[in-house]
């Protein structure tokens, strides 16, 4: 079982590490709505991490809730988000500048439109995606 306490240490440790262009950047807490964000700004783009639980976890109003707690904590607005309802990317039009353009690719987007959790066995969930 020793063996085991460096590896799952190291997990928890990498639960909040900051993504790539983020890292040294030290992250702000904010929360909105009953969403927890950390939210870290470079330049012009803003990298945010839900960190508490919700369910359904629905990327549009998490999304919404988290350009908000960016827009208070920056005063700019986020012209852009992509990512998934856990992490988020978005470009900041900032001071009357233009957002940095949206990295390129598809881009899917789901949504758990119907759900079952039996407590200690896990659950099914119904999900319907499409890009755009």
């Amino acid at each position: 079982m020793k063996p085991l306490f460096p590896f799952a240490f190291a997990l928890l440790l990498g639960c909040n590490t900051a993504g790539p262009g983020f890292r040294g950047v030290e992250p702000v807490g904010a929360e909105i709505e009953g969403s927890r964000f950390l939210i870290r700004v470079r330049d012009d783009m803003a990298e945010v991490m839900r960190i508490n639980p919700e369910f359904p976890a629905r990327f549009g109003p998490i999304a919404a809730r988290a350009q908000k707690a960016v827009y208070l904590e920056t005063g700019c607005i986020p012209a852009w988000v992509s990512g998934d309802p856990a992490m988020m990317v978005m470009g900041l039009s900032c001071d009357g500048r233009a957002a940095p353009k949206q990295p390129g690719g598809s881009v899917l987007s789901c949504e758990i439109y119907d759900a079952f959790v039996t407590e200690g066995l896990g659950g099914t969930a119904a999900v319907e995606c499409r890009e755009g």
